[in-house]
């Protein structure tokens, strides 16, 4: 992938109005973003951020939508509505390695589900991130997978 330089791009027009006085003012909106590629997504860096390690309002909404699946997914479980993920899988018209990826989820530390849920997990933090990783079951260990993102 090439490496993109920081530049400022003009995608409209500047306006320009009268001052009560008759005088022209021209005037130009800057929004200062930076697109940044971070593992696997590209993010957007907030204005006043320096490095995209912060955690910051980045919602995934297939992140969002799995993790929702995993906690129903495992709920079912737990009551015994469902025997198994293949069960799952089945009714859900998935594969059953497929259903297990979105399984993982279900083990997720709970601070990590929270932040997920406020959009306010780490940056970086994706679907395809648990999709491509294993993720251990010991919180703790979790911690240290998910903070790497990170680095």
């Amino acid at each position: 992938m090439p490496k993109v330089k920081n530049t400022v791009m003009q995608t409209g027009s500047p306006e320009v109005r009268k001052l009560r006085d008759g005088s022209d003012v021209q005037l130009t909106t800057v929004i200062p973003v930076k697109i940044t590629r971070h593992k696997f997504t590209r993010v957007i860096v907030q204005p006043g951020h320096a490095a995209p390690n912060n955690w910051q309002a980045q919602m995934d909404a297939k992140l969002m939508k799995a993790l929702c699946m995993a906690l129903y997914w495992q709920e079912q479980l737990d009551c015994g509505a469902v025997g198994s993920i293949a069960e799952i899988a089945k009714r859900e018209g998935m594969e059953k390695m497929r259903a297990h990826k979105f399984m993982k989820l279900a083990r997720l530390a709970p601070h990590y589900v929270e932040a997920i849920a406020r959009g306010q997990g780490p940056i970086g933090l994706s679907f395809e991130f648990f999709v491509r990783k294993i993720l251990p079951h010991d919180w703790g260990q979790q911690e240290v997978v998910i903070d790497a993102l990170a680095g």
